[in-house]
């Protein structure tokens, strides 16, 4: 009986807290909630968060499918690097509105079928890429980010574009632009 006693003794913090844990937890995410994109170190520290809100978890996941839009080239630019660092780099197509993106990220574009130019913008420099196509493509581009202490470059890669589609599954949709 006195061990029974003890063992009830002992198990009943433990229980209660097992109990507070589950209350500590935090609820998980909406799916359909449009909130900034957060960057954050492996250690799950945020260093950077885009102004604008990002698309819902359910529209990344729709993004993901890489469905092509008949009426529109569909261009998906894509920041992924082990060495890219917490810069806002901001992405444009033919001149038009720039967009934020931090490390791990996506945006996707549909334009006008034909020639465009994808510019990005880091630090008052820029580089541009030209891409082609006709209605219902898509397209891949991939922003390389190396931050280094003493210096951070950024370029677009020169890597086959299934590469890079597999990189974007990976990434954060955090934008959509309609240059039609």
């Amino acid at each position: 009986m006195v061990k029974m006693r003890r063992r009830l003794l002992l198990a009943l913090p433990v229980a209660a807290a097992g109990l507070l844990a589950g209350c500590a937890t935090p609820p998980a995410p909406s799916l359909t909630a449009e909130v900034p994109y957060c960057h954050k170190t492996n250690k799950g520290r945020v260093i950077a968060c885009t102004q604008a809100p990002a698309p819902s978890l359910s529209t990344d996941a729709e993004a993901k499918r890489f469905t092509p839009d008949p009426s529109a080239l569909t261009v998906y630019v894509v920041r992924r690097n082990w060495g890219d660092g917490r810069h806002f780099v901001k992405v444009r197509a033919d001149g038009g509105p720039a967009v934020e993106t931090l490390p791990d990220t996506m945006v996707r574009m549909k334009l006008k079928p034909g020639r465009h130019t994808i510019e990005f913008e880091f630090e008052g420099r820029g580089q541009s890429a030209t891409v082609d196509g006709k209605a219902g493509d898509v397209r891949f581009v991939r922003i390389d980010g190396m931050v280094w202490a003493w210096k951070s470059t950024y370029e677009w890669a020169s890597e086959p574009e299934g590469a890079i589609r597999e990189r974007a599954l990976k990434a954060r949709f955090v934008a959509d632009v309609a240059a039609r």
